[in-house]
């Protein structure tokens, strides 16, 4: 739906022709443009017979371009009611229009922030249920460093240090027994192992890797199968979405002595 041409005489002081404005944005927008338009000499009915005549030849009535009729014809009333009836003090149009913006956006975001107030205050009933410590003061006598030490203490310190001759003691025999010891897994093991899956037939890549019970024994399966398959003693061969390991064949203790720990 086109917007309507608005034809409105002696509006333009530096004119007398006719002058059109297309849709009520073109005609909101030359009000704007002061010392041009005289809000007195604008007649609203005329623009309200022209747009009731517009809206006769549609099929049916667009609410988008009325409700953009209705706003601008609201801010005519307005404005030309204030003008009319100010008297001593003289407000231009574009302060008019723009103080009524103004009110509009202020109460659009009022609008806002209540919506977003019952967000807020979840947060703060959740928030007053939290309890923290209190930071501890520090006196500024802990702040400093009043001990005494020696040179020879502080040079066999540094000894100490730069020698790491007591950086890692071994614990006592009881905290020995308690504490797992860490399995290493050599590539010509594993590789060994995997050989011997495979001499009883194909086996899929996933079995090897879930049968690791550490993450040390999984990544010397990793290494078995690269170090296998370079030397042509693996095939692997995509089936159903698996990769399926095979045992190409030849002397074991032969492969195994190829492989380097």
């Amino acid at each position: 739906m086109e917007n309507p041409t608005f034809r409105l005489e002696g509006v333009v002081k530096s004119r007398d022709e006719a002058q059109d404005f297309e849709g009520p944005l073109s005609l909101i927008l030359m009000l704007l443009q002061k010392n041009k338009i005289e809000i007195r000499d604008i007649s609203i009915s005329e623009i309200l017979d022209q747009y009731l005549a517009y809206l006769d030849e549609m099929q049916r009535m667009d609410l988008e371009i009325a409700s953009e009729f209705v706003q601008m014809a609201a801010y005519l009333l307005y404005i030309k009611t204030k003008t009319l009836l100010a008297v001593e003090e003289e407000v231009t149009e574009l302060e008019q229009l723009m103080s009524s913006l103004e009110k509009l956006r202020a109460k659009d975001f009022r609008e806002a922030v209540k919506a977003v107030l019952p967000t807020l205050a979840d947060y703060s009933a959740e928030g007053l249920l939290l309890w923290t410590r209190p930071q501890e003061p520090v006196s500024p006598a802990a702040r400093v460093y009043d001990y005494r030490h020696e040179g020879a203490d502080l040079l066999r310190a540094l000894y100490s240090v730069f020698s790491r001759s007591d950086a890692k003691l071994p614990g006592p025999p009881e905290m020995r027994a308690l504490a797992p010891q860490r399995i290493v897994y050599g590539v010509r093991d594993k590789s060994r192992e995997i050989l011997g899956i495979l001499g009883k037939g194909p086996v899929t890549l996933r079995s090897l890797y879930e049968a690791g019970r550490s993450r040390s024994e999984v990544v010397a399966t990793f290494l078995s199968v690269l170090e296998l398959c370079s030397m042509g003693s693996v095939f692997i061969e995509e089936r159903e979405g698996e990769l399926l390991l095979s045992f190409a064949g030849g002397d074991t203790e032969s492969i195994l002595e190829a492989i380097e720990e």
